[in-house]
């Protein structure tokens, strides 16, 4: 740790004060990041250095299924663009080193790399090489920092699995930069799989506007897969099917709400912005709405405007106390395209992620989008009332969308996780798949309607639930439409939206937890478990009888 000096350049009255980097260092890792968050971070020094092509790698622990969470044991992004010297390597790792970023630069504070990288692991390790010259290797590990109380990096020689990780990254290429994550943190870290799906819609929406081609043409690659790009607002849909029309429209096409325009956000200092939004679709308005939910992206997280600084995405569903927290907004997409002169007006933090307009830019975007925000909610109105008419408020199918996109825990904090017990969870569930399998109509719903929720005339014993399973699809519940409390149920609130929401969610929920509990419990056999269940469920649905018969029914007649 450096300690304070009897004097320090700037005059007697100034003395240096104390610092410990190995502190700073685990303060600047927990600016708060998420794997996927982290990389493009890492990303965009390479799009910065110029690469054409971006290699992403997820590393996995040897002996830990990838879709277990601790699974990861490293992340390698590797570039063809103009790469650095052993200086710059070092700069690169360097804290408050003074560096001028070029106008349209994806960088802003010179945290990314460091703060990023040691976010996810102790460890980075960064290789590059310039055109026509040597590669280099530089190595920043936390633990030995704080170990020697000093800011230092390690300068190692390749080795051979670093020029064989070279020629596997970066084929046919003599410069570049591969950045290698390791020491993951091993504190609930997110799994592979987990990791590799978030990584794959991120990087689509991120570099959206690199990934199309044309000038910046570029290409990335996750794990070997080519990564598409992904327009948040289908505008090409909306320029095919025009403007909207509010009270005509029925949900079902992608329609301009405002197209491209120039705003102004500091009349002051000349800063403005592109401005354009969209209407996506009404997912109730189609069969397959589960299906068109994910197709679009439209749900609570996502709605509002999209941020991109210099081309790159900085914020997604950003409402920016515009847009009310309400489903009537689900459908409106913004995106407003800034560059760096607009950093004081959106107060751009250090990860690039969080903003916060300024007074004088939140009152020229509210005035700006005022029309299309009062348009998209008069037509996502108008949608829900054409469909009202339609289907005459069936209930049902309003509790399929609201369950079709509840993700359920596959584990408790305590549960096991490693490789031989993920192994038994499998041989488990190809049981529960042929012990309580699907039917072909339940198969049909749950594909194209995302139904979780299936009502059945009769179950065994006159049982109130039962679950059914399958491998891809999930747990499925099923409920007796003639059991005594359902008939009750029925008559009494049937009609009734939210209750008929909150009793599927309950025995969705039941079902999906006898699902966990047989795959999890592995110190008790299966066939016990089942039978426990079986017993339950029997017992359970003879009281709710009694129940009904003698209490509920008098209640509500």
């Amino acid at each position: 740790m450096t300690t304070p000096a009897d004097a320090a350049p700037g005059g007697s009255n100034f003395v240096s004060a104390p610092i410990n980097p190995g502190r700073v260092l685990r303060a600047i890792a927990r600016i708060g990041y998420t794997p996927e968050s982290a990389i493009c971070d890492i990303v965009d020094n390479s799009v910065a250095a110029g690469a054409s092509r971006i290699a992403i790698e997820l590393e996995r622990e040897p002996a830990v299924a990838e879709n277990r969470r601790n699974s990861a044991a490293g992340y390698i992004i590797a570039d063809n663009g103009a790469g650095m010297s052993k200086e710059q390597l070092l700069s690169a790792l360097g804290l408050g080193v003074d560096r001028e970023y070029a106008e349209g630069s994806l960088g802003k504070y010179g945290l990314g790399l460091k703060s990023a990288g040691l976010s996810q692991g102790d460890r980075i390790e960064v290789i590059s090489a310039r055109e026509g010259c040597e590669w280099n290797k530089i190595v920043l590990d936390l633990p030995h920092v704080e170990k020697v109380g000093e800011f230092v990096c390690e300068t190692p020689e390749l080795n051979e699995a670093d020029r064989d990780r070279i020629d596997r990254m970066l084929p046919g290429v003599s410069h570049g930069t591969l950045v290698s994550i390791e020491k993951v943190h091993k504190r609930n870290h997110p799994s592979i799989r987990k990791t590799r799906e978030a990584l794959t819609q991120k990087l689509g929406l991120t570099y959206f506007y690199f990934l199309q081609g044309g000038q910046d043409s570029l290409d990335i690659l996750l794990d070997g897969e080519a990564i598409a790009p992904f327009d948040p607002l289908f505008t090409s849909a909306a320029e095919a099917n025009g403007n909207i029309v509010e009270g005509s429209w029925d949900g079902q096409s992608v329609r301009w709400l405002e197209r491209p325009r120039l705003i102004t956000l500091d009349a002051e200092n000349g800063v403005q912005a592109t401005l354009e939004a969209t209407q996506l679709v009404h997912p109730p308005a189609f069969e397959n709405s589960a299906e068109i939910r994910k197709r679009y992206m439209i749900g609570a997280k996502h709605y509002g405007f999209y941020v991109y600084r210099n081309k790159r995405l900085i914020r997604h569903g950003e409402r920016f106390g515009l847009i009310p927290t309400e489903q009537d907004f689900f459908a409106f997409r913004g995106r407003i395209l800034i560059d760096d002169s607009a950093d004081d007006a959106f107060n751009i933090d250090v990860k690039k992620s969080e903003i916060l307009l300024s007074e004088e830019a939140e009152g020229a975007l509210d005035e700006a989008t005022y029309e299309a925000r009062r348009a998209s909610r008069a037509a996502w109105r108008n949608a829900t009332k054409l469909l009202k008419k339609k289907a005459d408020e069936d209930p049902i199918s309003k509790a399929t969308e609201a369950l079709s996109e509840v993700e359920f825990p596959d584990l408790l904090p305590n549960d096991q996780d490693d490789i031989f017990t993920e192994s038994k969870r499998k041989e488990r569930e190809q049981k529960e798949a042929v012990r309580h399998p699907l039917r072909e109509p339940e198969r049909e719903l749950a594909i194209k309607e995302g139904s979780r929720v299936a009502i059945v005339e009769q179950l065994d014993d006159n049982a109130l639930w039962e679950r059914a399973y399958d491998a891809t699809l999930g747990t499925i519940v099923r409920i007796n439409r003639n059991h005594r409390f359902m008939r009750m149920f029925d008559e009494r609130f049937g009609s009734d939206a939210d209750v008929v929401l909150l009793l599927h969610a309950l025995f969705l929920s039941l079902a999906v937890s006898e699902s966990n509990s047989v795959r999890n419990l592995q110190n008790i056999e299966d066939e016990v478990i089942e039978e426990v269940f079986q017993r339950y469920r029997n017992q359970a649905s003879s009281a709710v009888y009694q129940a009904t018969a003698t209490a509920l029914e008098k209640r509500f007649a």
